[in-house]
């Protein structure tokens, strides 16, 4: 417990700060919002009476106080500069949109990254190897943009039409009564698999596309990580006990390797949230990315602010929650915590 409270204190104050430097760098966006807003109609006076109706003649610590308030107290991320609509609810349904997506393509990645780094590190010098090695290559090298374009013309050119969208209309009366959003999780809690065959549809390609990186990485960290466990005396031990050689690679050597193979899926998952804006754009999937990037053109600046300061305290809770594995993992470094 006292590995778990040291490791929480540290996250808050980084939050904090972490908050404040995504305020401050979305208040200074170059443009004017209000001459922006008010380029048509509206004289002087009616921006200056727009700027304090939002807050903007303030100093910037009031502003970000007030700010953090509401995103608290109230999860409200302010209104949009643009359209006065309330940020909040197309934020988290446009959140949801992308943790589904990045749940989906780890899903893809985690089993098929470990599976292929430990018969590359068991199979060392084969050819099994020299194909797990390529693989990683390949999916470290090709641009995730082109990837997606390309199983998108793959997909179209198979008669694959499943864009544009998180599920067929048809299941529009179902899926508004979910309450999480994230809806091929959800249908499959609750037992509707009509409705989670038909998100795993929209999902499959884009994930597909999405997944390459994080399954390279997680490849070659496995492998390496296996390599370097297996060549330690417990594992002869074992062997020499008379152990069958898939009991000693999963429940020997898997098991004391999957530190760096934990910290880098963490990292993965983060960094899949942060830069799925490629993926969402190509395959139009109505995600974070995408609302954040309508943001910028816009100059829309809760917008930009709410999106990455959503994604970047999800970051730090994932690399919390990975933290916190390390002790399940490893008690040793539970007790060191202690």
């Amino acid at each position: 417990m006292l590995f778990a409270l040291r490791r929480l204190a540290l996250t808050v104050p980084l939050l904090v700060v972490v908050s404040f430097v995504v305020f401050v760098i979305g208040s200074l966006l170059p443009g004017d919002p209000a001459a922006a807003r008010f380029e048509l109609h509206g004289g002087p006076e009616a921006r200056e009476q727009w700027r304090r109706d939002k807050g903007l003649d303030r100093p910037i610590h009031v502003r970000y106080a007030r700010y953090m308030e509401g995103v608290v107290t109230r999860f409200d991320f302010g209104q949009s500069y643009t359209d006065d609509r309330e940020i909040g609810p197309v934020l988290m349904d446009r959140f949801s949109a992308t943790v589904e997506l990045t749940l989906f393509a780890l899903v893809i990645a985690v089993p098929v990254g470990i599976g292929v780094g430990v018969l590359g590190a068991v199979k060392r010098g084969k050819f099994v190897d020299y194909l797990a090695n390529l693989l990683a290559l390949l999916g470290n090298s090709i641009p995730v943009f082109w990837l997606g374009m390309v199983l998108l013309l793959v997909a179209i050119a198979l008669g694959f039409r499943h864009f544009n969208a998180r599920y067929d209309i048809s299941h529009d009366d179902v899926i508004g009564a979910y309450s999480t959003k994230l809806y091929f999780f959800e249908s499959l809690a609750r037992g509707e698999f009509r409705v989670a065959w038909s998100c795993v549809q929209y999902l499959l390609v884009p994930a597909l596309a999405l997944s390459t990186i994080p399954m390279a990485v997680i490849t070659r960290m496995t492998r390496s990580a296996v390599l370097e466990e297996i060549r330690k005396d417990y594992v002869q031990t074992a062997r020499a006990k008379g152990l069958r050689p898939s009991n000693v690679v999963l429940r020997h050597v898997l098991r004391n390797a999957m530190i760096p193979i934990v910290t880098v899926t963490g990292l993965q998952m983060g960094g899949l949230l942060s830069g799925a804006v490629l993926t969402e754009t190509v395959f139009n999937w109505p995600g974070l990315g995408t609302f954040i990037l309508d943001g910028v053109k816009r100059n829309d600046s809760p917008v930009l602010v709410g999106g990455i300061l959503l994604v970047a305290a999800t970051f730090i809770l994932v690399n919390l929650v990975v933290d916190l594995l390390y002790g399940v993992i490893d008690p040793r470094i539970r007790a060191g915590g202690a």
